[in-house]
C-alpha cells in the first residue's frame, strides 16, 4: 500500500512540476519572438519570422492598416515585459519608444488597430510605471506620445453621425478618398483607451468622442437588439446586416462591459451590455455555437463561426455565466484538437474549416478564454488545455520567432508574426501557468489587446461605483465567480465573507455547481495526506515493535 500512496504523491508533485515547466516554455516562446523582433526587425512594425527581417507595407489590403512605422511590436509588447518580471528590458523598451516613435508621418492607419495596439500599449505602460513604482527617471513621456497619437485620430470623428471613419492619415487627417464604411467593433472599441486618456489628462474630448460613437451605434440597433457588421459613417445606415459575436462586432460588446467596470459614470454601458447580451444569447446562440443571423429577423444566415468569436467564453466568465462559458469553450476546444488551432472560419455543419479561410495567424482569443476560465473555476482541465495549446503552437516555431499557419489542413506556414502574438497569446499562456504573477495579486483589467490597466486609478478610489454584476441577486452571477467579483469590483469585505459562508454551506440560488474540481482535489489531497501520514506513523511503530521482539 505504501508504494501506491507514494506514487499518488509523486504524481501530485509531477503535476506542479509540469505547470512550472510550461510556465518556462511560455516565457521562452515570448522571448524567442520578442528578441528575434528586436534583433532582426526593429524599428519596423512587425517581424517576418521565416525570412528574419522587418515587415514593410506590402499591399496586403487591410492587414497593412495596422502598420504605421511606429515600431508596433515594441509598443504592443511593453506591458508583457512586466508580466515576465523583466524590468530591465522594459526600461530599455521605454527608452527606445521615447527616442524612436513618431507619428508625424504621412501614413494611413486603422484607428481601431492603432488604438488597441499602440495607444493602449502606451497608456498601459504609463500607468503601470506608476502602479509598480518603477523607473524613477520617468516623466510622463509615454503619456505625451499617447496624447499626440489620439489628437491625430480626432479628425476621423468629424461626422454628422458621430461614427468615426475607419482610417486616418496620421499627418494629413482623413484621406479625401476614404470610404464611408466601418465595422461596429471599429467604431465601438475606443472607450477604454480614450476614456483613460481623458481622465489622465483632464481633456474630455477623447472620452466624449468615443461615447458619442457608442451612442450612435446603440441608437441604430434593430428592434430585437442586434447590431449589423458594417455601417455607413456619414448616413448611419447599416451596410452589412449580418449580426454575430465574431469579426467586425466582437470587442464592441467587451468594451460596453469594461467601460462600466473601469470608468465610473458610464453606468449606462452596463445597461447596454446586458440588453445586448440577452439578444445574442437568444438569437445568435445555437447548440452552444455562436453563428451569424440577420440583425432584423434574428434568423440564422450562415452555419459558420470564426476564430475571433473564441473570446466570447472569456467575456461570459467576466459576468459570471460560467455554465455557458464552459459549453462554448468546449466547442472551440474540439476545433483546436481537430486542427491544432482555430481556423479563421469553421463550418459547424460540415465540421471543417471553410475554404478560403484555412489560415490561423496565432490569434489569442481561445487562449484568453482558457485563462479566464481557469482563473474563475480553478479547474485543472484548463491547465491541460493550455498545455495542449502551447505544444501545438510550438510547431509554428521557426528561426526568428513563430510563423502564422497559412493552411490548417497542410500546416503550411506563412512569413508573418502579428504583434498580438506577443502582446496577447504568449502573455495569456504565461499567466495561465503563473499563479503568483503580480497581475493575480493586484486588481487589474485587460483591454481587448490584453493591455493591463490597474483598477485603483484616482477616479476609482473613493468607493468606486455600485456593481450590479457582483450582487447575489444579479442576473448572471454564480457563486464560483465571487472571488473574481471581489477583485474586479471591490465589494464590501463583510458581504464577501457572508457570501463565502454561503458558499461553504452549499447555499445555491442558481443551477450551477459550487465546488470546482480543484476544490474537490484539494479535499482529497488533504485526506490522502492524513491517511498517508497515519500509515507511515503506524508502520514505523510496527517496525520498532517487531525489532524489539527479536
Amino acid at each position: 500500500m505504501l508504494p501506491v500512496l507514494f506514487l499518488v504523491f509523486s504524481l501530485a508533485v509531477a503535476t506542479d512540476d509540469w505547470v512550472g515547466i510550461y510556465r518556462e516554455k511560455a516565457k521562452d516562446m515570448f522571448y524567442h519572438g520578442y528578441l528575434s523582433y528586436m534583433d532582426n526587425a526593429f524599428p519596423h512594425d512587425e517581424l517576418k519570422p521565416i525570412s528574419c527581417q522587418g515587415r514593410k507595407r506590402e499591399k496586403r489590403g487591410t492587414l497593412d492598416d495596422a502598420l504605421g512605422g511606429y515600431s508596433l511590436t515594441l509598443v504592443d509588447s511593453l506591458d508583457a515585459l512586466l508580466v515576465f518580471n523583466d524590468t530591465k528590458r522594459f526600461e530599455e523598451a521605454v527608452r527606445k519608444v521615447i527616442s524612436h516613435v513618431s507619428f508625424n508621418r504621412s501614413v494611413t492607419v486603422s484607428i481601431f488597430e492603432s488604438n488597441i495596439r499602440v495607444l493602449g500599449g502606451l497608456l498601459s505602460a504609463h500607468v503601470l510605471i506608476g502602479d509598480l513604482g518603477i523607473l524613477s527617471w520617468y516623466n510622463d513621456e509615454l503619456l505625451a506620445i499617447a496624447v499626440d497619437l489620439a489628437d491625430r485620430f480626432l479628425p476621423a470623428f468629424n461626422t454628422k453621425t458621430g461614427i468615426p471613419f475607419s482610417r486616418v492619415n496620421l499627418k494629413d487627417g482623413v484621406p479625401k478618398d476614404e470610404g464611408t464604411s466601418t465595422c461596429t467593433a471599429c467604431a465601438g472599441t475606443l472607450i477604454l483607451e480614450f476614456g483613460l486618456l481623458s481622465r489622465l489628462t483632464g481633456r474630455d474630448k477623447y472620452e466624449a468622442a468615443a461615447k458619442r460613437a457608442i451612442e450612435a451605434l446603440w441608437s441604430r440597433r434593430s428592434s430585437i437588439g442586434l447590431f449589423g457588421n458594417t455601417i455607413n459613417t456619414r448616413t448611419g445606415e447599416w451596410q452589412d446586416k449580418d449580426s454575430g459575436i465574431g469579426a467586425g462586432i466582437d470587442s464592441f460588446f467587451e468594451y460596453l462591459l469594461k467601460s462600466y467596470l473601469f470608468l465610473p459614470g458610464n453606468n449606462g454601458h452596463w445597461t447596454m451590455f446586458s440588453e445586448a447580451y440577452k439578444s445574442v444569447e437568444r438569437y445568435i446562440k445555437h447548440d452552444n455555437w455562436y453563428l451569424n443571423a440577420d440583425m432584423n429577423s434574428g434568423l440564422a444566415k450562415y452555419m459558420w463561426t470564426d476564430s475571433l468569436g473564441a473570446f466570447w467564453p472569456g467575456l461570459q466568465v467576466s459576468i459570471g455565466d460560467i455554465s455557458s462559458a464552459k459549453k462554448s469553450h468546449a466547442n472551440y476546444m474540439k476545433v483546436w484538437r481537430q486542427y491544432g488551432c482555430v481556423p479563421e472560419r469553421f463550418d459547424v455543419r460540415a465540421g471543417s474549416a471553410m475554404p478560403g479561410f484555412y489560415h490561423y495567424p496565432l490569434r489569442p482569443e481561445f487562449v484568453e478564454s482558457t485563462y479566464l476560465l481557469y482563473r474563475a473555476t480553478g479547474d485543472p482541465h484548463y491547465l491541460e488545455v493550455g498545455k495542449h495549446v502551447l505544444d501545438t503552437l510550438e510547431q509554428c516555431r521557426v528561426a526568428c520567432g513563430y510563423a502564422s499557419i497559412a493552411n490548417v489542413e497542410t500546416r503550411r506556414l506563412e512569413d508573418r508574426m502579428d504583434s498580438f502574438f506577443l502582446s496577447e497569446t504568449t502573455k495569456y499562456l504565461y499567466l495561465l501557468f503563473d499563479p503568483s504573477n503580480f497581475v493575480h495579486k493586484g486588481n487589474y483589467l485587460f483591454t481587448t489587446e490584453a493591455h493591463i490597466l490597474p483598477m485603483n486609478m484616482p477616479w476609482q478610489k473613493f468607493g468606486g461605483h455600485p456593481s450590479e454584476i457582483c450582487k447575489l441577486e444579479a442576473e448572471f452571477i454564480t457563486t464560483p465567480t465571487l472571488p473574481m467579483c471581489l477583485a474586479l469590483h471591490k465589494i464590501d469585505k463583510k458581504q464577501h465573507q457572508r457570501q463565502q459562508e454561503q458558499f461553504s454551506q452549499g447555499v445555491v440560488s442558481r443551477n450551477e455547481h459550487l465546488i470546482s474540481k480543484k476544490q474537490i482535489a484539494d479535499v482529497l489531497e488533504s485526506a490522502l495526506t492524513l491517511v498517508t501520514t497515519s500509515f507511515i506513523f503506524f508502520h514505523l511503530i510496527l517496525m520498532c515493535f517487531l525489532q524489539s521482539r527479536r
